[in-house]
């Protein structure tokens, strides 16, 4: 579970990466931050729940979103946006990691029975 882990802290990260770059006056890019860190959270908070297990993948599609709103927004685009472009990348990448990546495969965990 330790993908979950980083996207959590990932969007951490974009929450408060307008105070970082200090374009907190610039309301689109302030609650747009806000509110996609909260949907990186949710999405990946539920996949701690069994049912939901495989919920982090809909961060693929926010991932792919912040990409295209980072690079189309602005040409050339500013720090804030570039941000964007490299959280969006990065999660693309932490997203495809399984939930159990850390386990040994089911064929090599010894059975408890013996």
């Amino acid at each position: 579970m330790w993908g979950r882990v980083v996207e959590i802290m990932t969007a951490v990260w974009l929450a408060a990466s307008p105070f970082v770059f200090s374009v907190q006056s610039d309301s689109s890019i302030l609650w747009g931050d806000f509110g996609i860190a909260l949907l990186i959270a949710t999405l990946s908070g539920l996949s701690y729940w069994h049912p939901t297990r495989h919920a982090h993948l809909g961060i693929l599609l926010v991932s792919v979103g912040l990409v295209l709103w980072g690079r189309f927004t602005v040409v050339p685009p500013p720090p804030a946006h570039q941000n964007h472009i490299v959280v969006g990348l990065f999660l693309l990448m932490i997203a495809l990691i399984p939930n159990y990546a850390s386990l040994p495969p089911r064929g090599w965990q010894t059975d408890a029975t013996g």
